[in-house]
């Protein structure tokens, strides 16, 4: 499910930059820009959710 909104969100990111190249309007790069800092936030937090998963099924004590 995860890996279906990376998808999106490049998805979203490469349909602006092209819109960049073939018209060079700012505002193409500014919303690319924006879905790329969404995808950064979405990795980011996909790696938090692995990580806390991950000393939940570990046998030891974590200090959070």
């Amino acid at each position: 499910m995860i890996s279906s909104y990376f998808n999106e969100w490049l998805d979203e990111y490469n349909d602006y930059m092209r819109l960049y190249t073939l018209f060079g309007d700012e505002y193409y790069l500014e919303q690319a820009g924006e879905a790329l800092a969404g995808l950064k936030a979405l990795v980011l937090r996909a790696e938090r959710h692995k990580n806390i998963l991950r000393k939940i099924m570990s046998d030891k004590v974590h200090v959070y």
